[in-house]
């Protein structure tokens, strides 16, 4: 029996492989996700690799570096301030194909923040410090939270302040005209609105501001010379209604402790006092006829304690960003 010459075999077995097949081999590599963190690092440090670039493949990776940095192993060693170049190649896989990509980092000195923050916004605040911080990572924050009259005192007193954001513009007023901040500065980060608290489940079923009228219901409000309690105030007159506090505290998260811990039936204060509380307190909403929105305005200090306008710049248009309303509209402050 003759035998078919080697080359016949194999242009048959070429014809017959399906086209599909080939096509289907060729669609299967998708392209890998990558995400570049950071767009700064500090001078004269070592960064692990992982806080500066993500992504989905598990491909081999290969990094380079020129300019004020190089690669170590894992990390990326930075020597003087300056420009960074890195660059990034990733091996094909069974699922992603190859992938070359490269970033530029700014190289810079060391820096921390100085934010004197309301406590109505510390959990925001807290959530945007480690966007910044994980974008920026040259850059810290040091927090002060405390009510905002509190905050205007200590800054006229000459506490370290950078960045200031308090729950009303009266109280920015005061430290502008002083000559504390910036008045260029200011602008309007987020507003708020206030309700009535109670304790988890209201047990009292109290469903308005009359209700805190009752016959032996301990009520609780903020200090009257704090923004919530002056808005506290203005919705009780309003509504009409008198009562007598059996304490008056010096910020909302007083309001939220007196409450949570049963010294208190209810009170008034932010609407995001009674979500971030998480299972502490309720939140009963007060009507918009009667309610008050709260504009919390954010500055600059004239003489910053950082010394560092660019980074400050950075952290309140991060604030004012995207990726800061996300932030602020996810712990109820209204962004628009």
């Amino acid at each position: 029996m003759t035998s078919k010459p080697k080359a016949a075999c194999l242009l048959v077995g070429l014809m017959l492989l399906p086209v599909s097949a080939t096509a289907g081999a060729k669609s299967s590599f998708a392209k890998p996700a990558l995400n570049w963190l950071a767009s700064s690092v500090p001078q004269s440090s070592k960064i692990d690799l992982s806080k500066i670039v993500v992504t989905d493949s598990m491909g081999r990776k290969s990094f380079a570096a020129n300019g004020n940095c190089t690669v170590n192993g894992n990390n990326l060693v930075t020597n003087k301030v300056g420009k960074c170049k890195l660059q990034l190649t990733i091996a094909a896989t069974s699922k992603h194909s190859a992938i070359s990509a490269s970033t530029t980092l700014d190289v810079k000195k060391k820096v921390e923040l100085s934010v004197l923050a309301t406590v109505s916004l510390s959990k925001a605040i807290e959530d945007l410090r480690l966007a910044f911080t994980a974008k920026f990572l040259h850059a810290s924050v040091r927090f002060n939270f405390s009510g905002s009259s509190t905050l205007v005192t200590q800054i006229q007193q000459g506490a370290r302040v950078d960045i200031v954001a308090l729950a009303d513009t009266l109280n920015m007023d005061k430290i502008v005209a002083t000559g504390e901040i910036d008045k260029k500065s200011v602008t309007i980060l987020v507003r708020n609105k206030l309700a009535i608290l109670v304790q988890r489940g209201n047990p009292l079923k109290i469903s308005d501001l009359n209700d805190l009228t009752r016959s032996g219901l301990k009520v609780v409000l903020c200090d009257v010379a704090q923004p919530c309690g002056k808005y506290a105030e203005s919705i009780l007159s309003k509504a009409k209604v008198s009562l007598t506090p059996v304490s008056r505290e010096s910020s909302a998260s007083g309001v939220v402790s007196r409450i949570a811990s049963g010294e208190a039936d209810a009170g008034i204060a932010y609407i995001t006092d009674g979500l971030i509380s998480g299972d502490k307190v309720d939140a009963v909403v007060i009507a918009d006829a009667l309610n008050v929105v709260a504009q919390y305005p954010i500055g600059v200090a004239k003489k910053p304690q950082s010394k560092n306008i660019e980074t400050i710049n950075s952290f309140i248009e991060m604030a004012k960003s995207k990726v800061g309303r996300e932030i602020f509209s996810a712990r109820g402050f209204i962004v628009s």
